[in-house]
């Protein structure tokens, strides 16, 4: 499918990974050595690779594991061995480096609103953002706003434009998060998550009062379709440092094997997480899940119960300690689907 390439950053994205929801492994990855926003990520590059025990002093006929390009992992060091460089994988494999594609992270990060600030401001979404003006396409030009620049609303949008405090910019080229209500189980100062599909933005509240905003990825699918994240009203379940997702159990698919840092799962094979591989935030681009940038994934770990302690891979939410409610609404529309 066509995509929409970030001017600020190249990534070596495969197609494969878009962010699918598919599985989680039964078991949670060791957590990160680093922190979100600094996570070492590869995938497997066009000739793909094997994943060896340990890192063979001569590859040509020793025994490891198979995997194909785009399958995407958190790396925790590298060794030369016999003149040949590896990286070592979370899970303790190691991978020529010839082999595989170092990624850098976004480097986007939404807004935290201090107590009483109003929800005022946008993101450019666009490759760029012309500001005019005044609300007219054929209005003089009064310069640009690069991709994914964060700007500051003078009032509410109308006829196809956005107000700034000096001059105008197409709605179009922005991603505007609004206002929304309190759910009627949440109670007024507890936290919680609003998604929001048409905008592709999160914003999360402290019972009536936003207290952090941000753009998301969310599903490509439309309605019931497996690849659309679900409309309604959920808890988170369970907090991971890293999953392992793939879709290795399906045949005639094109498969998939990644790790997916600080997951939180809200509905069955559905999650709120890390998104190192890609910088398209403000663009539907993935399997179900709702995509974050790292640095935001990171707040929002912290931000939500239940609290997973350091060093701990995972919890579970329970009864006595109940997970944050994420409320998804809106309809995706064509121009924020890649």
């Amino acid at each position: 499918m066509p995509g929409h390439t970030a001017p600020r950053l190249i990534f070596a994205v495969a197609a494969a990974l878009l962010a699918g929801c598919s599985r989680a492994a039964p078991e949670t990855a060791r957590p990160p050595a680093r922190s979100a926003a600094d996570l070492d990520y590869v995938l497997v590059g066009p000739r793909g690779a094997t994943a060896y025990a340990s890192p063979p002093a001569q590859p040509v006929g020793a025994i490891g594991t198979r995997l194909e390009h785009g399958f995407g992992f958190l790396a925790s060091g590298e060794k030369t061995v016999g003149g040949r460089r590896y990286v070592q994988l979370q899970d303790g494999r190691w991978l020529a480096a010839a082999d595989v594609e170092r990624v850098r992270p976004s480097t986007f990060a939404g807004a935290t609103l201090a107590p009483g600030e109003r929800l005022q401001l946008a993101w450019v979404t666009a490759p760029t953002a012309t500001v005019r003006a005044t609300a007219d396409a054929t209005a003089v030009a009064l310069g640009t706003r690069p991709y994914h620049a964060r700007v500051v609303l003078a009032g509410a949008c109308t006829r196809g434009f956005c107000p700034l405090a000096a001059g105008w910019v197409r709605a179009s080229e922005l991603a505007v998060p609004t206002l929304a209500p309190r759910p009627g189980e949440v109670g007024p100062l507890e936290a919680w998550l609003d998604v929001d599909l048409a905008s592709q933005t999160l914003v999360a509240y402290q019972g009536d009062e936003p207290r952090f905003a941000t753009l998301v990825s969310t599903g490509i699918g439309l309605g019931d379709s497996p690849l659309a994240t679900p409309v309604g009203t959920f808890r988170v379940r369970s907090k991971h440092a890293v999953v392992r997702m793939d879709n290795l159990e399906h045949t005639g698919v094109e498969l998939y094997a990644y790790d997916v840092p600080l997951t939180q799962y809200f509905k069955d094979g559905k999650a709120l997480h890390a998104a190192p591989w890609h910088d398209q935030f403000g663009r539907a681009r993935s399997h179900g899940c709702v995509n974050l940038s790292p640095r935001d994934a990171t707040w929002l770990f912290a931000f939500t119960s239940p609290a997973l302690a350091p060093g701990a891979p995972e919890i579970t939410a329970t009864s006595a300690h109940p997970g944050t409610v994420v409320r998804v609404h809106g309809q995706l529309v064509a121009h924020a689907a890649l």
